[in-house]
Order: C-alpha cells, then structure tokens, then sequence
C-alpha cells in the first residue's frame, strides 16, 4: 500500500461514484499527524465539492484499528497553543478540526467501518459516519479522557445526538471501553458484521446507495442535520422546501417512472 499516511481512491458502480478513504499509519493504530489531518482536509473538501462522489468510505489500514486519535507525539503540530486571544476566538468559529475536516458538514452519505481500536478521534471520526458499521473485534473509547485532551472533532456534538445523553455522557466522562456488540445496542452502530466482512458490507452499502435517485436522498439527509435544532414547526418548513426541487428534479423523474415500470429497487 501507499506510504502516504492518508490514501483516496474514486470507484466508479452503477449511478455514481464510490469515495474511498483509508487511514494509513498501521504501525500507530492510524493515529492521525498533521501530514494526515492535511490530506484528511483536502479529501473531505473533494468529497463534499465534487458532485460526481456520491457516497464516502471511511477505515484504518492493518488488521488492529480504525483509528486510535490524534497522535500525541506531535500535538503541537494539530494544535497550535500560540494563538493570541483574538485568533483563539476565530479559531473556534473558523478552523475545520485539528483531525482535517472534522468539522465539516457532510450531507452526502458517509459510511465509517471499524474493524479494531477507535479511540478518541477516531472515535468521533467514525460518529461522522450516516452509516457505521463494525466487526465483532472493534472497541470504542474516549481514550483521551486518560490524557487530558478534550473531545474537539465533533465527539460532544455527535455522540448525545447519536446516542442520547443517557449513553453518551457516561462514555464521554469515564472514557471506559466498550466492545463492538455494546456500541451495537447503544445505537453507536447500526450493524455488526462477521470479522472481516466490514468493508465488503460498506461497499454493498455504497454501491446501493448509488443506485438510488439522489436528488431526494441528498435532500432529506440535508433535512435531517438542518432540522435537528429547530422547532418541529420550523423543520417541518425546512423539510417542505425541497418538495418542487425534488420532485422537479431529473433523478426523482426517472424513479418514479421505474416504480411505474415495475423496477422494484428493495436495499439489502
């Protein structure tokens, strides 16, 4: 494999394009440098630019983790604490995450897979996943909490919303261990995978999701971010915009007349 510490590739399927993004630092449990958080950056701004990507990929290389965090050996580099207190404040406002990204709005479908250790940030790396899949083997912790490092990728944002406070306070003030079968039955995950099956379930995934019309599948997870804090009232308006787009819309025009065809399209 590469030696980049971060790798991309673009498979073309049925209806669309496959991102495919892999984490490739094994000998860390794919911790996460600035070389990497750099590409990480430049790959989530493609994925969420380009409009032939229609689905991403998310997983760590090796046979051991997702992701095991930020790698601390070289902290300064993710964060700079030399900020004065005017570029503290724009910071919080304007950087996209110290992992790359991290703290930008997908609303395309993402698929995280984990297969081992994710910890910390790999942890909320893998929250940002739509659809998050895991093998028997994968453990999740906010491993940070042993370290002193705050949850800055998304981990406070995304995992209450996931899980409810009931589930995701608990992990994010002790940082305790959980193994893939409990994350399963908090809702972390939505499905468990036989060893060594997770990326090839991911795959199925998105080559099914490219089948899809789009317009109306973009649009109503758009909805779901967009809607979560606001009245139900002002959600349901929100929701309500994207009737005519949609419905006027060339891929919704060519489901339907499938439907009407007798193409029933039922994902697996």
């Amino acid at each position: 494999m590469s030696e980049l510490p971060l790798i991309t590739k673009i498979h073309p399927v049925p209806g669309g394009q496959i991102f495919e993004i892999i984490m490739n630092r094994s000998e860390v449990h794919n911790a996460v440098n600035k070389e990497m958080a750099d590409l990480f950056l430049e790959a989530w701004k493609t994925f969420q630019k380009n409009d032939e990507l229609t689905v991403a990929i998310l997983y760590g290389a090796g046979d051991k983790a997702f992701c095991s965090g930020a790698d601390l050996s070289g902290l300064e580099r993710l964060a700079n604490f030399y900020l004065n207190d005017q570029q503290k404040e724009e910071y919080s406002k304007n950087d996209p995450g110290p992992l790359g990204g991290s703290r930008l709005i997908q609303k395309k479908p993402v698929i995280t897979v984990s297969h081992g250790y994710t910890y910390a940030g790999g942890l909320e790396l893998f929250c940002h996943g739509h659809i998050r899949i895991a093998e028997p083997q994968a453990i999740f912790s906010v491993a940070c909490r042993r370290w002193g490092v705050p949850l800055i990728d998304g981990g406070t944002v995304y995992l209450p919303r996931l899980l409810g406070w009931g589930a995701a306070l608990p992990l994010i003030l002790t940082g305790q261990r959980i193994r893939a079968e409990r994350a399963y039955q908090l809702g972390l995950v939505w499905e468990l995978t036989k060893k060594g099956k997770g990326l090839e379930r991911a795959f199925s995934y998105a080559t099914q999701l490219c089948r899809q019309p789009k317009d109306a599948m973009f649009a109503d997870l758009g909805s779901a971010i967009d809607g979560w804090s606001l009245s139900v009232q002002d959600a349901l308006i929100l929701e309500a915009k994207n009737t005519y787009p949609v419905m006027e819309s060339k891929s919704t025009k060519e489901g339907v007349q499938k439907f009407l065809d007798g193409d029933r399209f039922w994902f697996r």
